[in-house]
């Protein structure tokens, strides 16, 4: 069977119905790691926000070289 729009718009809509069920609940210990989060220096308005990994790809490939990984037991 071939799927058409319709089929994808359908799934679509069962997933929309499905995921308006969700209902999360968060913890008053994880609100209050937010708030201390927000309230950091570097999280206010007008902070300077520009920095950030200047690397590259041969910075990237070169970090990827140095991994190895570990063989798991079965």
């Amino acid at each position: 069977m071939k799927p058409t729009v319709e089929d994808g718009l359908r799934i679509l809509r069962e997933a929309a119905e499905q995921a308006a069920q969700i209902r999360i609940e968060l913890t008053d210990d994880y609100l209050a790691l937010i708030g201390r989060v927000e309230a950091m220096p570097e999280n206010q308005p007008g902070a300077d926000k520009s920095g950030r990994w200047r690397g590259g790809i041969p910075e990237l490939k070169a970090a990827l070289s140095r991994v190895r990984l570990k063989p798991t037991v079965r």
